[in-house]
């Protein structure tokens, strides 16, 4: 009885259904990964892992929206969990609460910016444009080259290997393992 009343309880505080925070789950735990940050020279910050999830977040959401019927709406609610997420790490790591909001505002439109430099660069096919958004928002414009280092041969082969996974299995929660990014198949 205490488990189930505990689980219902946390769905209540819970944006998104049980597949869409599935999708984060293995997103967020994707992007805490360390070869991801050493394999591609991106900085382990809060910024760095922010962007991190972001990426593979977008690469995600661009999927889902090809999805007839529900697939922009589940992808929104991958999002909804992501920020919920967001906004209590923020709690967490002391931000104040006038300032929570602020914060994710900035990310938000953060965020916004990235998903439409990076899908279409991706539906575009065009590389330079992906280089060009990475350079800007995951590097910050430090000089890391994410040509050179591999990081948009693995973005772009990431992208491919989702278009490939079924709408259903991606509907129930499943993305498979983003083993292009994480360098295990690259």
């Amino acid at each position: 009885m205490a488990n189930w009343l505990t689980n219902l309880v946390a769905k209540w505080g819970r944006p998104g259904g049980d597949n869409a925070h599935q999708i984060y789950v293995q997103l967020a735990g994707y992007a805490r990964t360390p070869a991801l940050y050493q394999r591609y020279d991106i900085a382990d910050t809060l910024d760095g892992r922010f962007d991190a999830l972001t990426l593979m977040t977008v690469l995600v959401i661009r999927r889902l929206n090809r999805i007839d019927g529900k697939g922009r709406d589940f992808g929104q609610e991958v999002v909804d969990v992501m920020f919920a997420d967001m906004d209590l790490s923020l709690h967490e790591i002391g931000v104040s609460e006038n300032k929570v909001s602020k914060k994710i505002k900035v990310m938000a439109t953060a965020f916004l910016g990235r998903r439409q430099a990076y899908i279409k660069a991706l539906d575009d096919g065009d590389k330079d444009a992906l280089a060009d958004a990475l350079s800007r928002n995951l590097y910050r414009e430090n000089g890391t080259d994410p040509v050179a280092n591999g990081l948009v041969k693995a973005v772009m082969a990431e992208a491919k290997r989702l278009d490939a996974v079924a709408d259903d299995e991606l509907l129930a929660g499943t993305i498979g393992e983003m083993r292009h990014l994480l360098g295990k198949n690259a």
